[in-house]
């Protein structure tokens, strides 16, 4: 194929079928929460006018409650500020500090999976996954040597998208954004899942419980939303995969040239994701989620039949090997959104030449990826355990300020609500390193893929960073994967 002609995007919206495929089922999604939110009573999860429960006997309430005061509200409040602290610095060092950072996060996962295979010997006797764990160690220090030579480009590359994130804001904005659209999409779906099964829902009742039965329609309508769910969240997740790496590209090919960055470059890059590209993104989303939606149903074949040994044993390896596809589906399609991102390919062309990538810079990929998650990963965890000592500090500040509980009752719910603020505190602190996370992931996967595509480019616009790349990855600095 002519380089011009590679290069040249499609004109108009590419998989437009997918695009209005994906519309009706988030508007049928909508209708069945219109129809059956209003029928149910959220507080007694029963269809309205229906008879209530009867309330408990008063012999059965708790023994104590739990109160959600001062001291948890200042340790949330205390760790969510932390969170976007450490998440900033974190930044700052992958920009500053990469190639430290990356040997630094490498080791701690060879020490953890070293850790993790003596505790399992130990604490819990199980010697099959101890011995996993230290021979997946063992390997960690045994190809140190094949990892150091890499590990200088994963440190340019992290340098490199590190300060394009610092550069353009909006990126950490849409991820921000996207977070909440996904939260809230799944907190939606809940309540309209939890309000069909009662609302369609067929029960048996005893005089002293009431159990609910899945009928035929019933199984329909639930793997109907199990599949709206996984396809939602994909596309949700993947719109902002495509504008980020949208943004990325913009950066690589446009910065330094005469044409220069566009005034707004992640408007525009979300514009042409949510226009243009929007179709390809839902049916790359579609191919992975019918596969999740085939596992929901297997295990549900398998939780519903456990006493067949046999039928077990096909179940598991029918779901392993959904299993292995999926992940392989998430894999190509992380970096075909990015070839859609560039060039606004349909959906089957980009998965075409990513695959061709694969086959000629696999390997290098796929150690690139290795190094950069070691030190995003960590970084989570480090986050995790940062806010948490943080919220452990403020909730035990805010309680020393209170009168101390006498009754054991009352000291055994500050027990609970302290635990409870402390696991909000550590979900927050992964949540928010997250956005972060996922703008330097889709980052660092259109770079690599620009350098696969056109590595010239770089070259021309940014000569600083190509001589960089050129010392610590000489393929990549000469030849396309093309020739």
């Amino acid at each position: 194929m002519p380089e011009e002609a590679r290069f040249a995007p499609p004109k108009g919206p590419q998989d437009l079928w997918a695009a209005f495929l994906f519309v009706a089922n988030l508007a049928s999604t909508v209708i069945l929460a219109s129809v059956v939110i209003p029928k149910v009573d959220l507080t007694t999860m029963r269809l309205r006018g229906t008879t209530p429960p009867p309330p408990p006997p008063s012999g059965s309430q708790p023994p104590f409650s739990i109160t959600f005061g001062p001291a948890a509200i200042s340790a949330v409040v205390a760790a969510a500020f932390a969170s976007m602290a450490f998440s900033f610095c974190y930044l700052l060092l992958m920009k500053s500090v990469p190639k430290q950072l990356v040997k630094l996060t490498f080791w701690c996962s060879a020490f953890t999976f070293c850790a993790l295979g003596v505790f399992l010997f130990l604490m819990t006797g199980s010697i099959f996954l101890g011995v996993v764990m230290l021979f997946i160690g063992g390997l960690y220090v045994m190809t140190y040597r094949m990892w150091r030579k890499r590990m200088p480009f994963a440190a340019v590359m992290l340098a490199t998208v590190s300060s394009v994130t610092n550069k353009y804001g909006g990126m950490l904005f849409v991820a921000v954004v996207g977070l909440i659209a996904q939260l809230a999409y799944v907190v939606g779906w809940a309540i309209t899942a939890v309000c069909a099964s009662v609302y369609f829902g067929a029960f048996n009742s005893t005089s002293s419980s009431t159990t609910m039965r899945m009928t035929p329609a019933m199984y329909i309508l639930w793997l109907y939303l199990v599949f709206s769910l996984y396809w939602t969240t994909q596309v949700i997740r993947n719109v902002i995969h495509t504008t980020l790496s949208g943004v990325f590209a913009s950066f690589y090919f446009l910065s330094g040239s005469p044409a220069g960055m566009p005034a707004f470059p992640t408007l525009a890059a979300f514009k042409r994701t949510t226009t243009t590209s929007f179709g390809s993104v839902c049916y790359g989303s579609l191919l992975v989620a019918a596969v999740q939606t085939l596992r929901a149903a297997i295990d549900q074949a398998r939780q519903s039949d456990r006493n067949n040994g046999l039928m077990a044993f096909i179940v598991c390896c029918v779901d392993c090997l959904l299993a292995c596809v999926q992940g392989m589906l998430e894999a190509l399609n992380h970096y075909a959104f990015v070839q859609v991102a560039i060039y606004g390919k349909p959906y089957c062309r980009a998965a075409k030449d990513t695959w061709h990538m694969i086959k000629t810079r696999g390997v290098d990929l796929i150690l690139n990826d290795s190094l950069i998650g070691n030190v995003l990963g960590f970084g989570g965890l480090w986050c995790a355990c940062i806010t948490t000592l943080v919220a452990w500090g403020a909730f035990a500040a805010a309680a020393a300020s209170m009168p101390w509980p006498t009754t054991p009752a009352a000291r055994m719910a500050l027990d609970v609500t302290m635990i409870i603020a402390l696991l909000i505190s550590a979900v927050i602190g992964v949540i928010v390193f997250s956005v972060v996370g996922s703008v330097i992931e889709s980052g660092t996967s259109a770079t690599f893929v620009c350098l696969a595509e056109d590595p010239l480019a770089l070259q021309q616009t940014k000569p600083e960073l190509w001589q960089k790349v050129r010392e610590t990855y000489p393929n990549a600095a000469f030849i396309s994967m093309y020739h």
